[in-house]
This record gives C-alpha cells, structure tokens and sequence, in this order.
C-alpha cells in the first residue's frame, strides 16, 4: 500500500483556481441580497446550495453536509433539503487518485455540542477547511448550545479562528474571506463558524462595512449626542441584537449616546493585538504597528462593555488591549442571561462604569439597578 497517498491532497495552482470560481459563484447579487435579510443559518444554507451546483468528483468544492438541518418550516422552506447530501464526511479527500487529487475548498455542515465531536471533525478534515456548526439552532442546557469547554478550546488553540456572525451578510462576508485566505493564499488552519437562526431586529450594515467582519469587528452604529456621556457597546452573534437594545435604553431612559460594534471573533482581534504588542516591543526602532482592535477604538478613552452568549472569558480576551475602562458580560455573567433581564443588565453594567469614569453621578448606578428591580 502507498501510504502517502493516506493523507489529503496538498494544495496546488488547481486549489487557487477552484477556490476562484467558488468565490466567484458567490459574489453573485442574488446571494448577496439573500443574505442581506437572513440569519447567519439560513445564509450558509443558501450558499452552500449555490456552491453544490458545482459539487462533483472533480469539481472544485468538497461539500460535507454531516449536520441534519434544522427541522422547521422555516427552514424546509428555505430550501435546506435540496442541499445534496452526496459527502456526509471529509475522509474520501484522503483517498483522492489522479489529475483530481489536489486540495479543494472544504465546507463542512454539522452539529456538535463537544470538544470530542470538534476534534474528531478536525482530525478527518486535517485541520484545513471551513467547518460552520449549527448546534445553536437547537435547545440546549448549555450556553449557545455546545458544552463550556469548546469556546475555550476554539480560543486557545492557535490552528484555527473561532467566529459567531450575528447575521447573514457577515457570514457571507466571512465566508468568503476564509476562502480567500485558505485555498488562494494558501494560510494554515481552519476557520470555524457557529451559525444560529434568529433575525432579531439588526441593522443592515454596507458592503464596506460588513467585509471588516473577517477582521473581527466593525461599527454599526456611531455615538450621537457630542455632550452627552458616552460608551462603546460591542456585541456577537445573538448577543448583538441584545447590545442593540440596550443602547436604545441607555439613550431612551440615561441620555447616554451609544458606539455599537459587532464583534464577530474576540478571539481574532485579541490574537492580532497580541502579535502586534509583541512585534513592537521586538522592534523598538521600527514605525509601530497597529491591531485592528485598537485602529477601531481609536485614542479616544470610551469605557467599552463587550457582550458574549459564550462565557464572559471569551469576551475579556481583548480587555488588556482596550484603552480605557472595560467590562465583559457573558452567559455566566449573571442569572438572566438572555431576554429583557439580560438587556436590563447590560444597561445597569454600562450605567456603573459610567459612574465610576465621572460621566455620570454616583448615584445614577443604584438608580438603575432598582428602576429595573435587578437587586
């Protein structure tokens, strides 16, 4: 037996050229404006739908669909079922033989709420591809739907970045910058999407914008208001909608004007701080380089409160990097985590840094926790 042949195939000028006609199939109108009202869920159904029209033995898209789809109306109404469920598992790329053995973009479709479940997925996939998780689209005792121990796992290991869109359009937006950087320019690792299905009430973002979504962060909405107190409200996934919402309470019931941003990966944006940290301070001489973290934030010191649906560590991954007071909230950041509760304690959270930066009276933080009765 050859045993070199019991590996996936290397990438070639053939994987360049697939991965091209893959993003050129996605920058089509149509999917564009599909995306543009859909959840991060229902966009990945529709372009991996759009990638399956190419998806053969020698075409130049691996498509694995292991999850089962979510069983709503909804969804079967999308169109989840006509995916061609053809691969179920990444494994026959191993055993690829002639002109077709070249590495081709990999998406990878399941469901899993364990590390376990990931790494045996990441094994059969050799670490490369773009593997998206639909776990969020269930119920579940668990935070975001999978087990505490798997964000943590994400964000601690360097061969792969960790992403939650908190809409169709980033998705798409992040979708096709991993196709880019994996099968074009030919970068390690794999990228990882938690994908869920609520609309919720987000607002839809230009072109611009939206492509910063792979870098980690960018703005939604800025701050109104040049004499009023003002804070950054950065959010992900679901959790953004929330962050939405309490920046309407902090103007509506405080005068408080709101920055929001998205912030698809934490992880990211704290990794790129970190390597940029550490390449200045081995360059002393050299014209100091800049994260995206900080050319976001600026040198303007806003108190920041960063919100997850993951525990509050994944969040707190950028504090030291932020110039200015910080507070990140999670899942186990208090009883309420989800609903107006949750709302309510993020408005109470940004209402007591204000107070504890002087932009507000002391007393507007007891104020806030009894007018939403949260002590």
């Amino acid at each position: 037996m050859n045993w070199e042949r019991l590996r996936p195939p290397a990438p070639t000028p053939q994987t360049r050229r697939a991965a091209a006609a893959c993003l050129e199939k996605l920058a089509v109108e149509d999917l564009e404006r599909a995306c543009r009202g859909a959840t991060p869920y229902t966009a990945v159904q529709a372009i991996a739908r759009r990638l399956a029209q190419d998806e053969a033995p020698t075409g130049n898209v691996w498509l694995v669909k292991a999850s089962p789809g979510a069983p709503t109306a909804e969804a079967s109404s999308a169109g989840d079922l006509a995916i061609a469920p053809r691969n179920i598992s990444a494994w026959p790329l191993w055993f690829r033989e002639g002109p077709g053995r070249f590495e081709v973009p990999l998406l990878y479709l399941l469901r899993c709420e364990s590390v376990a479940g990931l790494r045996a997925a990441m094994y059969e996939t050799a670490d490369r591809g773009i593997l998206c998780n639909d776990a969020e689209t269930t119920a579940s005792q668990w935070p975001k739907s999978v087990q505490p121990a798997v964000p943590l796992w994400l964000a601690s290991g360097l061969n792969g970045i960790p992403y939650d869109p908190a809409s169709g359009q980033e998705a798409l937006a992040i979708l096709r910058a991993a196709l880019q950087a994996l099968y074009v320019d030919n970068k390690p690792g794999f990228f990882y999407l938690t994908l869920h299905d609520d609309g919720g009430n987000l607002p839809r973002p230009s072109q611009a914008d939206v492509h910063d979504a792979y870098k980690g962060m960018y703005r939604i909405t800025a701050a109104s208001g040049p004499d009023a107190p003002a804070i950054r409200l950065l959010g992900a996934g679901k959790a953004l909608g929330q962050v939405i919402q309490a920046a309407d309470l902090l103007q509506e019931d405080w005068g408080v004007a709101c920055e929001v941003w998205s912030c698809p990966s934490y992880t990211r944006l704290a990794r790129e701080a970190y390597e940029v940290q550490r390449w200045n301070m081995l360059h002393p001489l050299s014209a100091k380089k800049t994260s995206h973290l900080q050319h976001c934030l600026g040198p303007e010191p806003l108190p920041a409160l960063a919100v997850t649906g993951y525990g509050q560590h994944i969040a707190q991954q950028i504090g030291g990097f932020v110039p200015a007071r910080f507070i990140a909230l999670g899942a186990d950041s208090h009883q309420a985590a989800s609903g107006l509760r949750g709302v309510q304690w993020m408005v109470a959270a940004a209402i007591k840094a204000l107070c504890d930066e002087g932009r507000l009276p002391t007393r507007r933080a007891g104020e806030a926790l009894k007018r939403y009765a949260l002590a």
